[in-house]
């Protein structure tokens, strides 16, 4: 809309954003929405390393996960 010379509030963008994450990022949102009590002040880039950080922390629990899975069929094995 940028394009259009259209002015967009960025408050706008960002409720657009977490309208539009899939359903797999839905607590995210609520989380986000939580714990920025006015959305108001929550800036595009903002938004993108709230989402960042919770990509990594998805992202470490599987790991952790699979390590875990892992090390257990290892040990079973040996029994």
């Amino acid at each position: 809309m940028k394009r259009y010379r259209e002015k967009i509030e960025e408050t706008h963008v960002v409720e657009n954003i977490l309208c539009l994450l899939q359903k797999k990022f839905h607590y995210v949102v609520v989380t986000i929405k939580k714990k920025s009590q006015n959305i108001g002040f929550l800036t595009i880039q903002g938004l993108m390393e709230k989402l960042q950080v919770h990509k990594k922390r998805d992202n470490d629990i599987q790991e952790h996960v699979s390590a875990q899975a892992l090390f257990s069929k290892h040990h079973s094995k040996e029994r």
